[in-house]
């Protein structure tokens, strides 16, 4: 185990979407390197929550249950995390049920166009690599990895799996703005994640402002320091929270290790009141007799 961990991290997964770890081993991982407050954010899905819940409670750790919203637009790789969402929430699961669905019919045109390119990968062992989570690009990655038709796990991104390269689909599902108005709708706390992937963020955030994002990742494992700046910039000029996070996966060079960015404490409170409020900022009201 590595040196300890910041105290907070926004952005984590486990083996339920694209993650090595299961739930359990994750929470206790992080536990172990000085973690107190984290946000298991699986993609498209919020299956696990019960577990991680479950294991923050025994070892001290303030499980915030999360997701990462994968999207698709002309505004490129933008996902939203959405924090302080219910797991027993059946129209939010529905809901992220069609965005899974759209995922593995996504995976099995891949593994389609990986085969006619001559890159035999079977689509019964990415969903063994998988183990039931939200399907992804980094399933087909280990499977194109142990064929040995990669050098290496992030070498199957370089050269055939990410976007303009010839195995790629593009995804269908929501826009940003869409992404945002779902998290809202089920009383959470958009944030957007890794920003820097975004194509023209300042033509992109006014809309996505107005609709009731609350915050900006940007403190981000694979950001330079310069990006952080502009990134901070930017959640002063729209009022965001600054958020943040290792987005640790356990494999590949993707994300650093749990707690390995620099999270401020407060994030965390503010995050959560803004998740009780519409973009207007009036508290919400009960409706139906719910929260």
């Amino acid at each position: 185990m590595s040196a300890p961990g910041y105290p907070v991290d926004l952005h984590t997964h486990s083996l339920r979407s694209d993650g090595a770890l299961e739930p359990e081993a994750l929470i206790r991982r992080a536990a172990a390197r000085g973690v107190r407050v984290q946000a298991l954010s699986d993609h498209d899905t919020l299956a696990g929550q019960a577990e991680a819940l479950r294991v923050g409670q025994e070892v001290g750790v303030r499980v915030i249950p999360s997701t990462e919203l994968n999207t698709e637009s002309e505004w490129g790789d933008a996902h939203v995390l959405g924090y302080f969402l219910d797991p027993n929430d059946v129209a939010l699961e529905e809901r992220l049920r069609w965005l899974r669905d759209n995922r593995g019919r996504r995976i099995e045109l891949m593994v389609e166009n990986l085969n006619r390119l001559g890159y035999i990968v079977s689509l019964a062992r990415v969903l063994e690599i998988a183990q039931g989570g939200a399907l992804g690009r980094p399933h087909l990655a280990q499977a194109l990895f142990e064929a040995g038709h990669v050098p290496s796990y992030d070498a199957a991104f370089d050269t055939l799996l990410s976007k303009d390269h010839p195995a790629y689909v593009a995804r269908v599902g929501l826009t940003p703005l869409e992404a945002v108005q779902l998290v809202r709708a089920h009383h959470g706390a958009p944030s957007l994640a890794h920003p820097f992937t975004v194509d023209r963020i300042e033509e992109l955030l006014p809309s996505l402002v107005e609709a009731g994002l609350a915050g900006i990742e940007c403190y981000y494992g694979s950001h330079p320091a310069s990006s952080t700046v502009s990134c901070l910039a930017l959640a002063r000029k729209h009022d965001l929270v600054p958020t943040g996070g290792s987005d640790f996966h356990g494999r590949g060079a993707h994300g650093t290790d749990l707690g390995g960015v620099f999270v401020p404490l407060e994030c965390v409170d503010e995050l959560e009141a803004r998740a009780a409020r519409p973009a207007g900022g009036t508290m919400l009201r009960a409706v139906e007799g719910k929260p």
